[in-house]
């Protein structure tokens, strides 16, 4: 279940012209399945080429762990793939430029 906070969120992107997308809470957990993603960011935006991470708190206020966490996370690089799964079991993977 969502937050109203992460809702919030998610309205004010997509009134910016966001594309939004968050993850599911399973109603069954899963073992080893993230609720967030790359354990850090609830909610991600894109637009124009920029991909936004968001990590979404309340009154609580930000945990150090979580902070020090984002500002340690880094892409170098996004590479961009099709995997697509053929009849006969073999997989295409094709990197996109």
């Amino acid at each position: 279940m969502r937050s109203k906070y992460e809702i919030k969120a998610d309205k004010e992107l997509k009134a910016e012209g966001f594309h939004t997308d968050y993850k599911i809470r399973p109603r069954f957990p899963v073992h080893g399945y993230s609720v967030d993603y790359f354990n850090l960011f609830d909610l991600a935006g894109y637009k124009d080429g920029v991909l936004r991470l968001i990590a979404i708190k309340g009154h609580q206020g930000v945990p150090g762990a979580l902070r020090k966490g984002i500002e340690a996370f880094s892409i170098k690089k996004v590479v961009k793939e099709i995997w697509t799964f053929r009849e006969n079991k073999t997989v295409r993977k094709e990197i996109i430029e």
